[in-house]
């Protein structure tokens, strides 16, 4: 075989890796365009699971999706595995949303009341309420402030007939009350035994009085007389 023939022979064969090479190429590019011309972007409509947890690169839980006593729920953790956030269902069967600070403590609380309304809860940190807010029978809201020890001390509200009412307690026991009613404005003082002894407001002709009762309630004086 003389040269000629050797250069003819060896551009023959490089000939055919070029015809092999073009036409995987164009089969791969044919497979790329039928392949992308669906969905840009195919991600399934739904997502179905039991539960449904974030983790950081540690591995640590910071987002869980799951259900409690039949109703779903979600959680967000710190990454040392304490309680942030939880959004639940009730007792009474409504959304609720619990906050806790960073040691897990609860400091916050929003649900309904057990008469239906909104009602919301601030803790301290031995997770005694202190502050409690709502909506009472009847609709109307209220206000109520507990000391340390998540007792009443005070609370505002609505008096039966409209206007604004506020009392302080002690011991759970309402000692002060103070009425806006239609008449004029009332201040009522009661004793640790939860009888009136002092008295002072506007009557319901728009008269002023003050009236002193003794321990057991019986008058003992009043201007005017």
């Amino acid at each position: 075989m003389n040269g000629i023939e050797q250069r003819l022979l060896k551009l023959e064969n490089s000939l055919r890796l070029y015809r092999v090479f073009f036409s995987t190429a164009i089969i791969a590019l044919i497979a790329v365009i039928f392949m992308s011309s669906g969905k840009i972007n195919d991600v399934p409509d739904v997502i179905k699971a039991k539960n449904f947890q974030v983790v950081d690169n540690n591995g640590n839980i910071l987002l869980e999706l799951s259900q409690a006593k039949g109703n779903g729920q979600l959680i967000t953790y710190s990454p040392t595995g304490q309680k942030l956030v939880r959004l639940f269902t009730s007792e009474g069967g409504a959304g609720a949303i619990n906050t806790f600070d960073g040691n897990g403590k609860l400091n916050f609380k929003i649900t309904k009341t057990t008469d239906g309304g909104g009602y919301m809860a601030l803790y301290n940190s031995d997770e005694k309420e202190i502050i409690e807010a709502g909506s009472i029978i009847g609709n109307a809201g209220y206000l109520q402030v507990n000391d340390h020890s998540g007792t009443k001390i005070a609370w505002i509200t609505e008096v039966k007939d409209g206007g604004g009412s506020l009392s302080l307690h002690n011991k759970d026991l309402g000692l002060i009350f103070l009425e806006a009613q239609e008449a004029g404005g009332r201040v009522s003082i009661y004793n640790k035994g939860d009888v009136r002894i002092g008295y002072i407001g506007a009557q319901n002709d728009q008269s002023g009085r003050a009236v002193v009762f003794d321990k057991s309630g019986t008058i003992s004086g009043s201007l005017p007389n």
